[in-house]
């Protein structure tokens, strides 16, 4: 027992000490507290105004040429080139210039790029969803503007390979088509050719030769065209697929809006609690780091 009450006692005293040492250097508090609200502040200068626009862009889900598997190397599990395409000079350049903002590095300092993570399963890739947004001193139509040329650059980079495979199925099922058409037709020639020798007045020998020849074409057109349809449908369903879960697309295309009083003042309030904590903390290390310094050697 005795231990315990000199354990609660050194904590007390612990406690005591911290609170007095943040009361010392109460200005360190505030100081951190000031200088959070004014990084705020600073941020959002301008206009008076501030208007944000957000797109939220799913990254796509390559598979592989036979659908067997998910690419292992592609944005869908490296976000993080994602961001970093998003934020490249080239990109921020272009949409500056599509929304007629002064510079690409003037639109870079009030873009924000997050990667939402994916709540599924641990043994499936995670974010796949990437949010886009543009917060600044400009109207609803230039924020839109720009943070839709960001999401419509980083679509297109996700999109290379899947762009590339339905381009390829594109005119493998052109092809398929054009060669189901033209056998259909060999088909039905071969049949009227068939319908006009059974009812010739040729010798039975001579039509017997002739309908064989006829049905050995229809029977080898008909196969072929039943061996190609199948494989039509196969590149169907791999084009779609491509097109509907392996690309890139909008989850939210964005909308620009104006940012309310209520946001700035949250903002300005969690700002002003994170320089509260940041403040108790230099101010509990302060006299530590005095102490740690070295002292002047007196003549």
């Amino acid at each position: 027992m005795s231990q315990n009450n000199e354990a609660e006692r050194t904590g007390e005293v612990r406690v005591t000490e911290y609170a007095s040492r943040v009361v010392r250097r109460w200005y360190v508090v505030l100081l951190a507290v000031v200088a959070a609200v004014l990084l705020v502040l600073l941020n959002t200068v301008g206009t008076g105004k501030q208007f944000q626009a957000q797109a939220t862009v799913f990254l796509g889900q390559p598979l592989t040429p036979t659908g067997g598997a998910v690419f292992s190397a592609s944005l869908f599990t490296n976000t993080t080139s994602a961001q970093a395409w998003v934020r490249s000079t080239e990109v921020m350049a272009k949409a500056a210039q599509d929304a007629d903002i002064k510079s690409g590095s003037a639109l870079r300092s009030h873009t924000s790029v997050t990667v939402l993570a994916n709540s599924g399963a641990r043994t499936t890739p995670t974010g796949a969803n990437v949010n886009i947004t543009v917060r600044g001193p400009w109207d609803r139509e230039t924020v839109a503007t720009a943070a839709r040329s960001l999401a419509d650059s980083l679509i297109e980079f996700a999109n290379k390979y899947q762009q590339a495979k339905i381009d390829l199925l594109d005119t493998q099922i052109a092809t398929d088509e054009q060669t189901i058409t033209t056998l259909t037709s060999v088909v039905d020639q071969a049949q009227k050719q068939l319908d006009a020798v059974s009812k010739s007045s040729a010798p039975s020998i001579d039509q017997a030769t002739i309908s064989a020849t006829l049905l050995s074409t229809i029977a080898t057109a008909g196969s072929r065209i039943d061996e190609i349809s199948s494989t039509l449908t196969t590149n169907k369903i791999f084009k779609a697929a491509a097109e509907n879960v392996e690309s890139a697309g909008y989850v939210q295309e964005p909308v620009g809006q104006k940012v309310t009083a209520t946001k700035r003042r949250s903002t300005l309030i969690v700002a002003a609690f994170t320089g509260l904590i940041v403040g108790v903390i230099l101010a509990l290390l302060w006299d530590s780091v005095r102490n740690g310094r070295p002292r002047r050697v007196e003549a």
